[in-house]
């Protein structure tokens, strides 16, 4: 009966909920799966429309950089580079030689006056060979009057502070330095490095000023200002490593790396391409043709700063559009949504949404709440069915011993007063075993109603134990256990219902029995530590995983191992043990391993019931 109003429950929930639902879904996905088509077929174009107007805009963008950059270079001839150019989107422009890339550090030399150059070598040969630092001082001091121009001017004091350094006074050296790192001419030497950044390190190694020279370096590496490479690489010793010092220096390295592949870039150029991705986030590279008297130009532009708004250009991508001929190698890579269309339905998308998500919210909790209902019907009657059934096994065993033995007597077929006394004696531990059955189902009823009462009152344990174990004696014999009785010496006296104990104690023994396998050695052991009195029956059976251990004191639990299901039992024991002990403010431990037996553990705390 019940299985069939399952079955009938189950029937309607599909009939009535499921059934529409699927159709409805059905409907909804074909509709959306057309959109859907329709949809990818216009992103299609929508997305060849685009790349055609990306290629114009960057074409247009970049040829009028070109131009610009053109015309600054014959307004300005002797202009010689990226410091130059007010575009930001403008990275470098270097001038070309046959196929080598002037760096903006690659500068000639200006050529130093006749007067500056005789005082200089003067001071240099009194400094060096003769040793004679006055005379050096005097010198420079001589050329830095004589000085024609800015460059000669600045060298002039970076010689005389480092011989003053040299002589001594290192106070007038000091302010020479400061006065370098402030010179507005940016006076570079033959190797791209600005006599200011001489004038720091010395600073540096004259441990003077520190906060002056860092100042200057964070200005100068955070300002607008395009330092050549090899000022980079001061700054990064001087400084440190930070974001902003790899960044400018990476983009150095790059033009530096672009400088050695100009045949091959002009040899793409030559073959149709305007502009040629170079890097991972690429550089858009371009040769002007040289026209007298402006010498060929390379520009390279900073893809990110001329790419149009909500797209990327990459010189390598997989999901990407390539750009054509003319951008060889560059793909533009869209945002991920720029090409999604919302379907166009009878209604829009989110109430479509809505819609099915309000029909299988409905459909998958009313399942939940039949699923529960089922289960719980389901477990309930396996439960019911296999708690009635170990009763009924458990009430058998010792009924059917009590009416063989009592036939036997009541028949007379034995006159031996042992034998007699020996089948009276297995009667009454039957008997007993019987009512240790009943009383068990008994409290556990009164457990589920609240009903439990425990009489307090002063008890001694180790006789409560004892007469626990009085009881046990018999079976224990029966099946060939040997029971060993430890009791520490003069345990204090508690406060607890003696008959509870007890029954917690033979619920204890008899799960040992039942669970020790072949071995057949029980240790019931009393002790009293850290203010609690603790009982402990041990056994070296079967034992249990660690996973079995948390459920053991749930009611009805069984574990699910093979030997466990070959034990006969209700599965109340444990749970009686359990509730027993927390209504005496104690609590119950159980140490186990499989194959290593099991230890519990009752303990119950002395000083609230003593």
């Amino acid at each position: 009966m019940r299985i069939t109003r399952h079955k009938r429950q189950i029937f309607l929930f599909l009939a009535a909920i499921l059934v529409p639902a699927g159709v409805l879904i059905g409907l909804a996905g074909r509709i959306m799966f057309q959109d859907r088509e329709l949809a990818a077929k216009r992103a299609v174009d929508q997305r060849q429309v685009a790349v055609d107007q990306v290629r114009r805009e960057l074409s247009s963008r970049l040829e009028a950089i070109r131009l610009q950059e053109i015309n600054r270079f014959i307004r300005a001839p002797s202009s010689q580079g990226p410091q130059d150019s007010d575009d930001p989107a403008v990275i470098f422009v270097g001038r070309l030689e046959a196929d080598r890339l002037l760096l903006p550090w690659e500068v000639s030399p200006a050529q130093d006056s006749a007067e500056f150059a005789r005082r200089r070598q003067e001071g240099e040969a009194q400094e060096f060979v003769k040793k004679n630092n006055a005379a050096a001082v005097a010198a420079y001091r001589l050329a830095l009057a004589s000085a024609r121009s800015p460059l000669e001017s600045a060298e002039a004091r970076l010689l005389l502070a480092r011989t003053l350094s040299k002589a001594g006074n290192t106070e007038e050296a000091s302010q020479l330095y400061r006065a370098l790192l402030n010179d507005p001419s940016g006076a570079r030497d033959e190797q791209g490095v600005g006599f200011r950044f001489y004038a720091a390190t010395r600073l540096v190694e004259m441990k003077r000023d520190p906060d002056v020279v860092s100042g200057f370096l964070r200005k100068e590496v955070d300002g607008e200002t395009r330092l050549t490479l090899p000022e980079l690489y001061m700054v990064r010793t001087l400084l440190g490593t930070n974001a902003r010092t790899s960044q400018r220096i990476a983009q150095m390295e790059q033009a530096v790396a672009l400088g050695k592949g100009i045949p091959r870039l002009r040899a793409q150029i030559e073959a149709g391409a305007a502009w040629v991705p170079y890097g991972v986030e690429p550089w858009l590279v371009t040769i002007t043709s040289p026209q007298a008297p402006l010498p060929a130009l390379l520009v390279a532009v900073s893809s990110a700063r001329v790419a149009p708004p909500g797209v990327k250009l990459l010189s390598r991508s997989s999901m990407g559009d390539a750009l054509g001929e003319g951008f060889p190698g560059l793909h533009v890579e869209w945002s991920d949504n720029r090409f999604l269309e919302t379907a166009r339905t009878g209604l829009p998308v989110g109430l479509w949404i809505a819609s099915l998500a309000l029909v299988l919210g409905v459909a998958v909790f009313g399942g939940y709440l039949l699923l529960r209902d089922v289960n719980r019907d389901v477990r309930m009657t396996e439960v019911r069915s296999q708690f009635v059934a170990s009763v009924s096994h458990e009430l058998k065993t010792p009924l059917t011993a009590i009416r063989m033995f009592a036939e036997t007597l009541s028949m007379g077929r034995t006159r031996d007063e042992h034998t007699k006394a020996e089948y009276l004696e297995t009667i009454v531990n039957e008997s007993e075993r019987l009512a240790r059955l009943v009383d068990n189902v008994l409290d556990f009823s009164k457990i589920e109603q609240g009903k439990k009462i425990y009489r307090l009152r002063p008890v001694r344990l180790e006789d409560v134990a004892g007469s626990a174990a009085r009881a046990m004696q018999f079976p224990l014999a029966q099946q060939g256990f040997e029971l060993r009785f430890c009791v520490e010496q003069d345990l204090p006296e508690l406060r607890a219902d003696p008959d509870a104990i007890q029954q917690a104690i033979l619920n204890l023994l008899t799960n040992a029995m039942k669970y020790s396998g072949d071995a057949r050695e029980i240790d019931l052991r009393l002790s009293a530590r850290n203010g609690d009195a603790v009982i402990e029956v041990a056994d070296h059976g079967l034992g249990m995983a660690p996973d079995e251990q948390k459920h053991i004191f749930e009611k009805f639990y069984r574990a699910p191992s093979h030997e466990s299901r070959l034990i006969a039992g209700t599965g109340l024991g444990l749970t009686l043990v359990a509730h027993i002990v927390q209504a005496h403010g104690g609590r119950v431990k159980v140490e186990s391993a499989p194959g290593s037996g099991s230890t519990f553990s009752i303990l119950l705390p002395i000083e609230q019931h003593s």
